[in-house]
């Protein structure tokens, strides 16, 4: 009897073992599951869109940054409009970069836009693995939050230097890609307005003009070795342009070009300028 009593204690803990080793693979298995398609970025960014407000946080391993920026009661409610009752993830990813030149790696609708700090939350949307890694590096990351106070177009010296610092894409801010931006419509300060979004993302744009030749959508003019920058996969996520590969080109250096198609169909008009 003694001797079926320690066996059943030891067939209980050897299904207890298997069953956690088991538990543990499968939350391992995601977690690399839900990464391979980041490209390897350097950084987790969320974009929050909670009953409270909205806000965009960026936790960055490389800058040892875990940064929030919330946007005050007024510019909210005038993003949520942008929104227009827009319920498509993807979309609403375009919108956040059409605003601030930050893509977020995922939208966050919570009740508050400090909800994200939950646990809960962020073994969900960062994985179990980098979660593990955010809870161990947490205590030697630094912990900023920002507010955007009045209009955004009363904020442009704030937001230039707060989205480059603490937003942009740390792995763009390190690599030579060059851009050249260019506006072939009848809209004026489109290439401007390109630029700064790009300039916020962690793009370095060279120059930004008007163009006369005939563009429908956009168009991407690329050099040698162009295609195999990070910045690349960025400007195909952000972008679903045409490309064109041109030999006379720099090494590392791009041209994008935007028409009136392109104009129309990210709604240019409705944006803060």
């Amino acid at each position: 009897m003694r001797n079926n009593r320690i066996k059943k204690k030891i067939n209980i803990k050897v299904f207890f073992a298997i069953f956690w080793l088991i538990f543990f693979g499968v939350l391992i298995f995601l977690s690399f599951w839900n990464k391979r398609d980041k490209d390897l970025n350097l950084d987790h960014k969320f974009g929050i869109i909670a009953t409270d407000g909205v806000a965009l946080v960026s936790i960055s391993d490389d800058r040892k940054m875990i940064n929030e920026l919330n946007l005050n009661e007024e510019v909210s409610k005038e993003f949520k409009n942008i929104l227009d009752e827009e319920k498509n993830s993807d979309q609403i990813k375009n919108i956040f970069w059409y605003s601030f030149g930050f893509f977020p790696d995922k939208i966050l609708f919570l009740n508050s836009t400090s909800q994200w700090k939950e646990n809960s939350f962020l073994i969900e949307n960062l994985g179990f693995l980098n979660w593990l890694k955010y809870r161990k590096n947490y205590e030697k990351m630094f912990l900023k939050q920002e507010k955007i106070n009045g209009k955004i177009s009363e904020n442009d010296l704030f937001l230039d230097e707060v989205l480059v610092r603490d937003f942009s894409e740390s792995k763009l801010n390190n690599e030579e890609l060059r851009l050249s931006v260019f506006n072939n419509t009848n809209e004026s300060g489109l290439a401007r307005f390109m630029t700064k979004r790009l300039e916020w993302s962690g793009f370095s744009v060279i120059s930004n003009d008007n163009d006369n030749q005939k563009v429908d959508k956009c168009l991407i003019v690329y050099g040698n070795k162009t295609d195999l920058n990070y910045g690349w996969k960025i400007i195909n996520r952000i972008f679903d342009c045409e490309k064109k590969k041109d030999e006379t080109l720099n090494e590392n250096e791009l041209e994008i070009y935007f028409g009136d198609k392109f104009a129309s169909m990210v709604k240019y008009s409705n944006y803060f300028k």
